[in-house]
């Protein structure tokens, strides 16, 4: 999957919102596009649906003036250490 095959999910995502659709209507989680135990197809499958998160959620932080805090959030999460074993 290439780097604007993402970045169009995440438009499909962004204009869903707009469009008034709910997070938990993201396409990537209907039953004809959920991985069958291939590994491979697992990270694609995961790869897709977070894009698509993605860009519903930035819409909607972005419709509640909630874009800064949004962001910080999701920069905080990534800078976030696994648990030590």
């Amino acid at each position: 999957m290439t780097i604007e095959e993402l970045i169009d999910i995440q438009e499909a995502g962004s204009r869903a919102r707009v469009l008034g659709l709910k997070a938990h209507e993201n396409p990537y989680l209907a039953a004809d596009r959920m991985p069958t135990g291939d590994a491979g197809a697992l990270g694609d499958w995961l790869a897709r649906h977070d894009a698509w998160k993605f860009g519903w959620e930035a819409e909607d932080a972005s419709r509640e003036d909630r874009i800064v805090t949004h962001f910080k959030e999701l920069i905080s999460f990534a800078n976030r250490r696994p648990l030590d074993a």
